[in-house]
């Protein structure tokens, strides 16, 4: 339903049976609105200027201008380009396998790691990555395997005032170069602490610190959009599975 017959809806009570003939003229030829001029539309909506204008504005528009601007930017909106649910899963099978492949080796040896560890703490540094290293953690637990969950800066800091090389630090930031957490990191890694990293495929501060690091493939250009975790859900299960067997 675009905005023509939305209005005609709202407002039908106030229109003339010649009035909605006017309306559903205007809807059939809806494409070419923006660029005519209401003197070329009336005669294609057999009537007159005068009453054109009038049938307009008893939709709720202040005028002509109003209505073609409106459905100009209707067409704008709905010309943007939606996502195709082939070439999305498409997207989402080759950033799995990417993900797989940028890991393999590095897995391993992180789970053999934690495997040994007896102090091991986990931290994300936003709500989805908080959310999905909680998941991680608690899944652990049913193999005997537990990490310390860090909810908050502070209790990165405070970990960091006792830290050292028994320490193993696990931290899932989507860009890693946030520099609160970064500066904490520095602090646990001048102690000792293993520092382990998950983080988007990129160049970042945090996966430079980190003693070992693991990436997920994130095909997204806007990361103020949507985050579209389903790589890092995979490389997460990866590696709890691979704990697992070291277990």
């Amino acid at each position: 339903m675009n905005i023509i017959e939305t209005r005609l809806n709202q407002h039908l009570d106030q229109l003339s049976k010649s009035d909605i003939d006017v309306v559903k003229s205007l809807n059939e030829m809806a494409n070419r609105i923006p660029q005519s001029k209401i003197s070329d539309l009336a005669p294609l909506c057999f009537t007159s200027v005068a009453t054109l204008h009038r049938v307009i504005k008893k939709l709720g528009f202040d005028g002509f201008s109003d209505f073609k601007y409106a459905l100009k930017d209707e067409m704008t909106l709905k010309s943007v380009e939606k996502p195709n649910d082939v070439d999305f899963y498409e997207t989402i099978l080759k950033d799995i396998e990417l993900t797989k492949r940028l890991n393999e080796n590095e897995i391993v040896k992180i789970a053999k790691l934690f495997s040994h560890a007896s102090k091991c703490y986990c931290y994300g540094t936003g709500w989805k990555q908080n959310q999905m290293i909680d998941n991680f953690s608690r899944d652990l637990l049913y193999y005997g395997k537990h990490f310390s969950i860090l909810r908050t800066i502070d209790d990165l800091n405070v970990i960091g005032k006792d830290a050292n090389s028994d320490y193993y630090m696990l931290i899932l930031s989507l860009g890693g170069n946030g520099s609160e957490y970064v500066e904490a990191i520095k602090r646990l890694k001048f102690k000792g602490t293993t520092i382990i990293s998950i983080t988007k495929d990129s160049t970042n501060a945090l996966a430079q610190l980190a003693d070992y690091s693991l990436y997920f493939k994130y095909s997204q250009d806007d990361i103020n959009k949507h985050w579209n975790t389903l790589t890092l859900h995979f490389l997460l299960e990866n590696l709890l599975e691979a704990i697992i067997n070291e277990c």
